[in-house]
This record gives structure tokens, sequence and C-alpha cells, in this order.
């Protein structure tokens, strides 16, 4: 409280990074009253067994799927839409069709959703598996800027048999006006207080080394965007 109430609420949101498994609804008005602007909840995983084998039993923690999404929606109901979203961690052996599901999901509730790229931390459980391919980011920050903020559902879109996005539900030209915004490819997380500024909360290199960006915490200039198109790995968007 000591904080929040030397914060312009004008000038900066607050937001939340929640800790569901020791909150109950009571938590989520209680902050909301104290000023924040914005809640998240880092559910990480995109499926039930995911959660339960990286961020639950399988890591004999006491964190539980159905806990969190008990929390993200009471946030739902006291932020309300367009306050409140939900951390992923995009590699973690989903498909891109189920992560892009929970996109889906998420904006049918009125929230958005924060996207991070697997990046292996030495020292940490998960050290010994591979960083996300970066076709496969590519591809998911790309359709999910779309369901996002275009307008686009996951139903339009088109998957092969491995659950991996062959299209974007979009004519190959709108898709590619998308790709050279460059917005897509730019850190996903809190918005700040302006509805364009989508990308306020940019995290520098946080999910990836500066050598090989996953997620951009500025503009991509024009040879960023030509390395984009590389790893789309898309005909739309190729040359």
């Amino acid at each position: 409280q000591a904080w929040t109430a030397k914060i312009d609420p004008a000038a900066i949101p607050v937001s939340i990074l929640s800790n569901p498994t020791t909150m109950e609804r009571a938590d989520v008005a209680r902050l909301k009253d104290l000023g924040a602007d914005i809640f998240t909840v880092a559910l990480d995983a995109a499926t039930p067994a995911l959660f339960d084998r990286t961020r639950g039993k399988g890591v004999q923690s006491p964190h539980k799927w159905q806990k969190y999404w008990e929390i993200l929606l009471d946030a739902r109901d006291v932020f309300g839409p367009q306050k409140f979203g939900a951390h992923i961690i995009v590699g973690m052996g989903e498909t891109e069709h189920e992560v892009l599901s929970l996109v889906q999901q998420l904006v049918d509730l009125g929230g958005h959703s924060h996207l991070f790229s697997f990046f292996p931390e030495q020292g940490s459980l998960m050290d010994h598996l591979p960083a996300t391919p970066r076709d496969q980011w590519r591809r998911v920050q790309l359709a999910r800027y779309l369901i996002d903020y275009a307008g686009v559902r996951v139903e339009q879109m088109t998957f092969d048999a491995e659950g991996r996005v062959t299209g974007f539900g979009l004519p190959p030209a709108e898709v590619e006006d998308v790709v050279t915004q460059g917005i897509a490819f730019r850190t996903s997380g809190c918005p700040g207080k302006f509805r364009d500024d989508v990308s306020a909360c940019d995290r520098p290199y946080g999910d990836s080394p500066p050598s090989n960006i996953a997620s951009f915490p500025f503009q991509p200039n024009k040879k960023d965007l030509q390395k984009i198109r590389r790893q789309l790995r898309i005909p739309v968007v190729q040359g």
C-alpha cells in the first residue's frame, strides 16, 4: 500500500504476478483495492498434464492447475476485461495447437496471454531440455498476436497432424502486413496505459540470449524482420 500510494495511476499501471496457491478471492479483491491495475497468473504450462509434471506433483510442488484457474477466474471477475491474463511458456512439450487453444480460451474470457519461449537455465531442473525451436516460437508468436489483437480465431487457423500451424486464418497479404509491423514478435506482457502500448513490459533477453533473440524488447528492424521471416518457415512471408 505504501508503494502503490507513490505511483501516479495516470502514468504507470501496477501489475500483479500472483501466487494462486496461497491466495483466495478476497486476496485478489484486496490487491485491486490497494491500487493494482492488472492481475496475472503464471500458468506456464499449456495443459493440465504438463502443469502437473512441471509445476505440480512431478516436481513435488503444491501447485494445482485447478487452483490456478480458480484464481484466474476470480481475477476476471474482480479486475474486469483486458485487466487480467496468464503467462505461458512455449516449448515445454505441448503442441502449437494446444497452446493457441489456451490463448483463445483466455481471449474468450476477456483476458490476454503473455508468452515466453522456453530457455533452459543452467542449474534448473529442466536445464537438460532443448530451447524452443525458433520456427515453432515464431509461428506461435504470430498466431497469438492475431488471436489477441486482430480478431482471428484459432478455429480459422489450420494445423498439420503434429499440431503445427500451417495457416494463420488470414489472406497471405494480410499476414505479411502483420509480420512487417513487427509488433507480434516483441515481448508479450502487461500492456501500458494506452491501447497501442501492447509491449510495455519488455523483459530484455528474458527468454533468450542477445545473439538469438526470441522476444524483441525493441521494435525489430529490417534485418531482424528478414531473420524472422526465415525462422517462420512459411511461404507467405518468404523473401
